[in-house]
C-alpha cells in the first residue's frame, strides 16, 4: 500500500476524485475503502465495536489514516498467539451476523486488501503514476533492501 499511496500523492485532486468509468470508484475512495474495512475487522478483531471513521477529504489524509492503522495492526498480531487463530469471531454489520475464525478473517482482510490495491494501480496507471510491481516477492525484496542500508 505504501507504494500506492506514494504514487497517489502525485496525481491532482481531481484526478484522485475522478470516477474514470461506470462501476468503478475513484482512486481516492478505493483507498479510503481499503482502510474502512480494515480498521472494521480490527475492531472485530479485539472485540470492539465498529469505530467511527471520518471520511478523508485527500490522498494526504487517507495516507495519515493508513500509517495509524498499520501501527495499531501491528501491535495487535504482534501480540496474537497461535491457538487464538480459531477463535470464533461475531461478525458484525455490514458484514453480517456470522461467525468465523480470527485466520478466516485476517486471510479475507489480506484479499480484499489485494483485490483493491490492484484496482488502485489500474486507476494509477491511468493517470501515467503506475506504482509499478505489487508482487508479496517485490515486497519482500524492497523490505530487505531497506533493512541492509539501516
Amino acid at each position: 500500500m505504501g507504494a500506492l499511496l506514494t504514487h497517489a500523492g502525485e496525481v491532482t485532486q481531481e484526478q484522485a476524485e475522478a470516477m474514470p468509468w461506470k462501476g468503478v470508484a475513484s482512486l481516492e475512495d478505493t483507498l479510503t475503502h481499503i482502510i474502512t474495512a480494515e480498521r472494521y475487522w480490527l475492531a472485530n478483531w479485539q472485540g470492539k465495536e465498529r469505530p467511527h471513521f471520518e471520511w478523508p477529504e485527500s490522498i494526504a489524509e487517507v495516507s495519515d489514516h493508513w500509517m495509524a492503522l498499520q501501527a495499531e495492526t501491528r501491535a495487535f498480531l504482534a501480540d496474537v498467539e497461535e491457538d487464538e487463530l480459531g477463535r470464533m469471531l461475531e461478525l458484525r454489520q455490514p458484514i453480517g451476523g456470522g461467525r468465523e475464525t480470527l485466520a478466516a478473517g485476517i486471510m479475507h482482510v489480506l484479499l480484499h486488501a489485494a483485490q483493491h490495491r490492484a484496482e488502485a494501480a489500474v486507476l494509477l496507471s491511468d493517470c501515467g503514476r503506475s506504482p509499478g510491481e505489487l508482487d508479496y516477492i517485490d515486497f519482500l525484496e524492497h523490505r530487505e533492501a531497506l533493512l541492509r542500508i539501516r
